[in-house]
């Protein structure tokens, strides 16, 4: 598709810019998808709350040009666990403006604000944690803004492998990710598209020979995370699944129904049904074939 047919979308990103690499290959295509007009970029809310978070995100937003574009934090988003080595080298490397997470607002009120701004149906590209999803859907204004102007929210979670049945950390990782994930589940008045665990295992992104400059702020980002040989591809094929827009296109199949999470133990399900509101997809290329589109985005 051209940046003609394209130029409307509008599209906010929510990551948990947490401790995989695999966030910053996908805002980088968020980034140059928006650089191309293929879609206009309006925030980035991070729910997942570290000491370098908001300072790291802009610094990395800062070095692909978007270091003016508006953020919100979760700072509630702490149970996660980890210590992500990226998040301190890209602060302590790259220049930024932001400099604690004190500085950015709560991730929910940017995200109300983002949806009331704007004037034409928005998507939700979603590669993190589920809260502040659902504290949208249990707001009286959020909920408004999900039904009457969200056209589809693409999220990278779940595992659906088994028949619609699995595990996966997005959903699973903790007592409020878990929880968030049934209600938001339960309660969202959009489509949801999901692209799960299985899908972008074995699909490496980020491999030296496609990004050799080691000053390069995403190959700095996979260098930390201990990935100099490339990582699994799990967010940047959503943000190019959710980019292209067309699952056929993009290299998949739909399984459509109704998907659920168990609140106690993160396991996600899925109701077969040509009519439900959920959908997830599967490939129906080689690994490579994703591989290759991804390099052309990356590099």
């Amino acid at each position: 598709m051209t940046a003609e047919t394209k130029k409307q979308r509008t599209v906010i990103l929510g990551t948990d810019w947490w401790t995989d690499c695999d966030d910053a290959a996908a805002i980088r295509i968020a980034c140059r998808a928006d650089k191309a007009g293929l879609w206009h970029l309006t925030g980035v809310i991070c729910n997942a709350c570290m000491e370098y978070s908001a300072a790291s995100l802009n610094a990395f937003l800062t070095s692909e040009g978007y270091g003016n574009l508006p953020l919100g934090l979760d700072r509630e988003g702490t149970d996660f666990g980890g210590k992500p080595p990226y998040q301190k080298i890209l602060a302590e490397n790259l220049p930024h403006t932001v400099k604690s997470n004190e500085e950015l607002p709560d991730g929910v009120e940017t995200c109300l604000h983002l949806l009331e701004e704007a004037e034409d149906r928005v998507e939700i590209l979603e590669i993190g944690y589920p809260q502040v999803l659902a504290a949208l859907c249990a707001h009286p204004d959020g909920y408004r803004y999900m039904r009457d102007k969200v056209s589809c929210l693409w999220m990278m979670a779940g595992n659906w492998e088994k028949d619609g049945v699995g595990v996966e950390n997005n959903f699973a990782r903790a007592p409020r990710s878990r929880k968030a994930a049934a209600y938001l589940l339960e309660n969202c008045p959009c489509p949801i598209v999901f692209l799960g665990w299985e899908v972008g295992a074995a699909v490496i992104s980020g491999k030296p020979e496609t990004i050799p400059d080691e000053s390069d702020p995403l190959r700095m980002a996979f260098i930390a995370h201990g990935s100099k040989d490339g990582r699994s591809s799990w967010d940047p094929m959503l943000v190019l699944l959710a980019l292209t827009g067309d699952a056929e296109e993009a290299g998949y199949t739909l399984r459509r129904g109704w998907a659920s999470v168990n609140p106690e133990t993160g396991e996600n399900r899925f109701r077969y049904d040509e009519a439900g509101p959920h959908a997830y997809v599967t490939k129906t290329m080689p690994d490579g074939w994703y591989e290759e589109t991804l390099a052309k985005w990356l590099c």
